[in-house]
């Protein structure tokens, strides 16, 4: 192993700068300092979990450490833009030792939450994929203090929206009053923001009509929406006439209208794989 008086000697343009030697030839300092300083490369972005919420992500860089000795990642600054468009930076003190005359990977975590990005969703509608820079340095430790590399990183990050659900209505398909039977399809549009094709499955939902929970169900295919396209979709209803509130049944009876609130779970097909999602929706739905 090399200890740093010979690293020191072996490099005089390095000594020089270390005894802080006021005549100073910049250039063989450079020289000498350029031959122990880490090389960085950016690698890739690992995609560790998305939902409708957030994306957990890893910037991967590959660090290589010509020194020998071991180096230490002193220092790690970041600015993120999306779509030539800045929105975060910061510093991140953790970092990661390099063993003598090694690599290693250094892995950068970060977090993009939808909600901080609404504007920019909304200006890229139809885009699955978002044009990323990361720019910063890097600061090492050296044999002669802190060296700063600057990297400059590009690619593409992955963009999920939310689709949009919307009650529109009711439609009665059959009512046998002798039986106590009516079957209903209630009507939603489902609204995909992104740009590929999305599909809807295991819909499990419940159903109030007039304040009253009326229907359950699971809906194992409920259909497919394509890119930056709206789709009527159609939950079959069947319901006991006898569990009805009186206002309910001839809102039924009499294409009127009703309160109704609809609660579900789903999983929604999209680029990124199999997302959950969550339905809350509400409003006074007309039956026809």
């Amino acid at each position: 192993m090399h200890s740093r008086r010979q690293i020191l000697a072996a490099a005089p343009g390095l000594a020089l700068l270390a005894a802080g030697c006021p005549k100073v030839d910049v250039a063989a300092v450079g020289k000498a300092v350029q031959k122990w300083l880490p090389k960085v490369r950016f690698d890739k972005v690992n995609l560790r979990d998305i939902d409708f919420d957030k994306a957990d992500l890893t910037f991967v860089f590959q660090v290589d450490n010509p020194a020998p000795l071991k180096v230490g990642l002193a220092s790690f600054s970041y600015a993120l833009a999306l779509e030539g468009q800045r929105l975060f930076d910061g510093d991140n003190p953790d970092g990661v030792k390099l063993e003598a005359e090694g690599s290693a990977p250094l892995k950068f975590p970060m977090t993009l939450r939808w909600k901080d990005l609404l504007d920019l969703l909304k200006a890229t509608k139809g885009k699955d994929e978002l044009n990323f820079g990361l720019t910063g340095n890097m600061g090492f430790d050296t044999p002669v203090g802190v060296a700063k590399l600057p990297y400059d990183a590009s690619g593409l990050l992955p963009a999920l929206r939310k689709p949009r659900f919307d009650l529109k209505g009711l439609k009665l398909r059959e009512l046998k009053l002798l039986e106590n039977r009516a079957s209903l399809g209630l009507q939603i549009d489902a609204t995909n923001l992104g740009g590929a094709a999305i599909g809807f499955s295991g819909f499990d939902y419940n159903l109030r009509l007039g304040g009253d929970r009326v229907a359950a169900g699971v809906v194992e295919r409920l259909g497919e929406v394509a890119g930056t396209a709206t789709e009527r979709l159609e939950i079959p209803i069947d319901l006991n006439l006898l569990n009805l509130g009186s206002g309910v049944l001839n809102a039924i009876k009499n294409n009127g209208d009703i309160e109704a609130a609809l609660g579900a779970r789903l999983k929604v097909r999209t680029p990124f794989g199999e997302v959950p999602l969550s339905v809350d929706e509400s409003g006074r739905l007309s039956v026809s």
